[in-house]
């Protein structure tokens, strides 16, 4: 216990004899405190010059970063209108073409079908003038065919009509061929003969 005590009176001895000496140096650490603010000031307002500059240079390329984002914003603003604008001009450009081409596609399809109804009407008209022309030649046919008939008809009767004829002729040359000369009888009668067998080559034509 004693021991203690002892220590700790050499404790409290040492710590008064520090504090007279910090009593003692406390004008003379007063000049170095003042150059060490002074220094701490100058350090201060130069690292405040530093960083004002750099504020300044920050700003002044953030200023510059906004207006070329400004400009690139306002190009591609004018870049998308004129990308509308051509759009637009070729869509117009578009359904003008694609009108154009569908009108033009109906006025060929126009004349393509008045065309088809000419031919189909002409076709109609050329059938029923052949069935015409058909039924004409078949009357004319049936008309010749009548005459044919009627010729050959007449014909017959004719060759009838001379045969009694020469019959008739040649009972009367038998009875009175004495009163007439042969030799002018035979031609008369071969001429008779040979106008009747002409008369049957046609009828039989």
């Amino acid at each position: 216990m004693g021991a203690k005590k002892k220590g700790s009176k050499k404790k409290k001895a040492q710590k008064g004899s520090n504090g007279d000496s910090a009593e003692g140096m406390g004008i003379a650490l007063y000049e170095d405190k003042i150059k060490y603010l002074h220094s701490q000031t100058e350090a201060l307002e130069i690292q405040l010059a530093y960083r004002t500059e750099a504020t300044v240079n920050a700003s002044t390329e953030c200023k510059s970063m906004r207006e070329k984002m400004n400009e690139a914003t306002q190009q591609f603003k004018d870049e998308r209108q004129t990308a509308l604008d051509i759009t637009k001009d070729m869509t117009r450009q578009y359904k003008g073409m694609q009108e154009d081409l569908l009108n033009k596609i109906n006025h060929r399809e126009g004349v393509i079908q008045n065309l088809k109804d000419e031919l189909e009407s002409s076709n109609k008209s050329f059938c029923i003038q052949l069935k015409n022309k058909d039924i004409i030649i078949k009357n004319k046919d049936n008309e010749i065919a009548l005459l044919q008939k009627k010729m050959e008809d007449l014909s017959a009767d004719f060759g009838v009509m001379l045969s009694e004829a020469l019959n008739k002729m040649k009972e009367r040359i038998e009875v009175h061929s004495s009163g007439f000369d042969v030799d002018q009888v035979v031609p008369i009668q071969r001429r008779m003969e040979e106008f009747k067998l002409n008369s049957e080559t046609s009828s039989l034509l």
